[in-house]
């Protein structure tokens, strides 16, 4: 039973097994909020690349988390490029900007980059990065944070102790024979359980993983915990469908245009910088079809006052 904490208890007084064994980043539909939390901020990431930035999300600001992200080898400005393609070449503009990417060639790039292996590193680089402050107690609010704070080895030996308990091993097999746990959660949870023992204390992982497996009363446990796909599946280019078709409606007038000029129709370009993001960035990758948009539009001069 979870105890009321008083709001100036100190946190080292809060801190207890039950709460530590009990923090999961599990939604009770099965959701990882510590996946979505990474996508999100891997999201976040494309958003700020530079050549990205200033076209399409001028007004995002920096992800709280980015410093601390480390690509190494990983090619998040190719991954920037192709994602963003992948929303252009879906959006169906009226000025045809969709009808200038191969849409082929986007689809094997992003196939290339969510299967590879480096997709997997940088989605345990973003889960571990993410965990301790984002998996909490609901009741108390104490985070895996505050544990690491606080003398995170011996946490960690406390819970490999508290596992090891034939307790938890009955308590498990039970639910399983009743019907009320599967394998697969099971292994999931045991994966859930590795990685907090890895943050808490990198070499406690290899003595539980052992310890897990020697117990024939439960199933085969599966240690995935640097090769599963924290990420999962691909990005929804749909997240940034509204900012795209909103860089493809941007009007550019020409410099010479003002509104004491003589009366005269004007000619106005659409998606200028979207269109100079296709023939430069998306050429280079091969996914320019070779083809331009048809974004300029004749403004006649009674209409002027409209788009200046």
């Amino acid at each position: 039973m979870t105890k009321r904490l008083s709001r100036n208890e100190p946190m080292a007084d809060r801190l207890s097994i039950e709460i530590l064994h009990s923090l999961t980043p599990f939604h009770a539909d099965g959701r990882d909020t510590v996946t979505q939390a990474s996508r999100d901020l891997l999201l976040g990431c494309i958003k700020f690349e530079p050549r990205i930035h200033k076209v399409f999300f001028p007004s995002f600001e920096a992800p709280a988390g980015l410093s601390l992200v480390e690509f190494g080898t990983f090619p998040i400005e190719r991954l920037a490029t192709v994602f963003v393609a992948e929303a252009i070449s879906k959006v169906k503009d009226e000025y045809g900007f969709h009808a200038t990417i191969e849409k082929s060639r986007v689809e094997e790039h992003l196939d290339e980059v969510y299967g590879s292996l480096q997709w997997k590193k940088l989605g345990f680089q973003l889960y571990t990065l993410l965990y301790p402050d984002v998996v909490k107690d609901p009741k108390t609010n104490v985070r895996l944070r505050d544990f690491l704070l606080n003398e995170g080895h011996v946490w960690a030996e406390r819970l490999i102790s508290h596992v090891s308990e034939p307790a938890w091993t009955r308590a498990v097999h039970q639910k399983m024979v009743r019907g009320l746990y599967s394998e697969e959660q099971y292994n999931r949870d045991m994966n859930a359980l590795f990685v907090k023992l890895h943050l808490l204390d990198p070499q406690s992982v290899i003595p539980a993983y052992q310890y897990l497996l020697n117990q024939r009363a439960l199933p085969a446990v599966n240690l995935e915990l640097a090769t599963r796909n924290y990420l999962e599946g691909p990005l929804d280019w749909t997240s940034i469908e509204h900012e795209v078709a909103n860089a493809e409606r941007k009007a550019s007038t020409p410099v010479h245009a003002s509104r004491m000029s003589l009366p005269s129709d004007l000619d106005v370009y659409y998606g200028v910088d979207v269109d100079e993001f296709i023939v430069t960035e998306c050429r280079n990758l091969g996914l320019w079809a070779g083809s331009r948009p048809h974004n300029c539009k004749v403004v006649k001069a009674k209409d002027r006052c409209a788009i200046m």
